[in-house]
């Protein structure tokens, strides 16, 4: 009859037994490294659709500036006179008289683009808007002899800040809004 303590000293089989738990331990490792490997692909590709939302609302910003430079040198426009952005839609034809505004959404905007997106297809939306304030200038005062005063020369003039906000609707609901500011000197 063997003991207890007799099996434990009978080497048979502890090969076997090692080469399984370390198999078992690399499985474990192994799929432990493939689920990270899934996590790090489903990141990446979030990361690189974000950005692309974030370029497309920064090119935004880039069409906006036309526009407001386009619509102060002919003074409001229709859809018709917009002839370097042929893919812009403005729903506002004098922007450029617009005071502060609010952020762009499909409901409130001046302006869209692509100009033939479809239902809830990727569109960046525009809302443009500026306050007028006067630049510091300097005056000569320029005397006229026993005349009295003079004539007076002062340089100056006024300036817009305008306020360009671009909002990007792209895939998988990515979203982003960039807030540029624009100063038109007169």
């Amino acid at each position: 009859m063997k003991s207890i303590f007799s099996i434990g000293k009978n080497d048979k089989g502890s090969v076997l037994l090692i080469s399984v738990m370390i198999l078992f331990l690399v499985t474990i490792i192994g799929v432990a490294a493939t689920n990270t490997s899934k996590i790090e692909i489903l990141i990446s590709g979030c990361d690189k659709v974000h950005k692309m939302a974030f370029q497309q609302a920064d090119g935004g910003t880039e069409v906006g500036i036309e526009l407001v430079e386009q619509n102060i040198n002919l003074a409001g426009f229709n859809t018709t006179e917009l002839a370097n952005l042929e893919d812009v839609n403005a729903t506002n034809a004098q922007l450029y008289l617009n005071g502060t505004p609010d952020k762009p959404s499909n409901s409130n905007r001046d302006a869209y683009l692509p100009r033939n997106y479809i239902g809830n297809g990727p569109h960046t939306n525009l809302t443009i808007g500026g306050n007028t304030s006067f630049l510091s200038g300097s005056a000569i005062q320029m005397a006229a002899g026993y005349e009295g005063q003079g004539k007076g020369a002062a340089g100056g003039g006024a300036k817009i800040i305008y306020d360009i906000y671009s909002q990007h609707l792209g895939m998988v609901n990515s979203k982003d809004i960039i807030l540029l500011q624009w100063m038109h000197v007169m």
